[in-house]
């Protein structure tokens, strides 16, 4: 039992590992019995595996808060993802590696820009801080970068806030910032549902896109949507008609990618406005 703690729970503490990746000697208790004899079986049978319930393989850790438990319940068999060097870093070597990795995955200004000013809900701003970094944005504005700080963001964002430039707008601020960056030349697209609105099939993304995510209950205001110069909606084909704010804005960030992918020399592009088939 030492031993263990010394690997699992010690080190892991002294090296400025993340508490969630500390390992409790308790979590070893069950094992302390087991016998020395060489015939003990360490391992289930097929037929002993074919009983076990999936929810038999799912961490729980019994927390002093009941509604953390329950929480933890749900969520025990969902993959996790082990960044060991997450708080280890110092914040000023980080700035560095962050310039020259936003270089080194074409992430120049004058790319793709996501205002998520009108967001309310960190989950859904932390999934949409890590969509945006792993396609390449060039920037997500925010109505609170301190947002970046709250449990629910860092589970979704997964350390993205780190490699991604991040803009400060409050919602006030955002008609002045839509004009501005209107007269640097960017193209101001909506995601919402209009008379007007255009397939996302049938948009071709100008290389200069600023794309204006609502907010979660009540949309785009309309005070805002007067200053879009297009609003885009996403085709759909079941009953509910509406998606989560950051699964649209995945889906809007993705296919800006794919048609700049799509666009680059030596591969097939798009021949029309007709954005709806794939590169081969």
């Amino acid at each position: 039992m030492p031993e263990r703690k010394t690997i699992f729970y010690i080190l892991p503490r002294l090296s400025g590992l993340v508490e969630d990746e500390w390992i409790a000697t308790d979590k070893f208790a069950r094992f302390t019995d087991i016998p020395s004899d060489s015939a003990f079986q360490w391992y289930l049978s097929p037929a002993q595996l074919r009983q076990v319930n999936p929810g038999d393989w799912a961490q729980q850790d019994a927390g002093s808060d009941p509604g953390e438990a329950d929480n933890q319940s749900t969520c025990g068999d969902v993959q996790k993802k082990v960044i060991p060097w997450k708080d280890a870093v110092p914040e000023v070597d980080l700035e560095p590696a962050l310039r020259g990795r936003g270089a080194a995955l074409g992430r120049p200004d004058g790319g793709l820009i996501v205002v998520a000013s009108l967001i309310d809900k960190a989950a859904n701003l932390g999934g949409l801080c890590r969509t945006c970094e792993v396609f390449g944005a060039s920037a997500l504005v925010l109505a609170n970068p301190q947002c970046v700080n709250d449990r629910q963001f860092q589970h979704l964002s997964v350390s993205a806030e780190q490699w991604l430039p991040l803009v400060e707008v409050k919602p006030p601020q955002l008609t002045d910032y839509l004009q501005q960056k209107k007269a640097e030349g960017y193209s101001i697209i909506g995601v919402e549902q209009t008379a007007r609105s255009v397939a996302l099939t049938q948009y071709r993304f100008p290389e200069k896109s600023l794309l204006l995510l609502g907010n979660e209950r009540e949309g785009i205001p309309a005070a805002l949507i007067q200053q879009l110069d297009v609003c885009v909606e996403i085709p759909q084909q079941g009953v509910i008609r509406s998606l989560n704010v950051h699964v649209s804005g995945a889906l809007l960030v993705w296919e800006y990618t794919r048609q700049r992918l799509c666009g680059r020399p030596g591969r097939e592009g798009p021949a029309s406005s007709d954005t709806s088939h794939w590169c081969h």
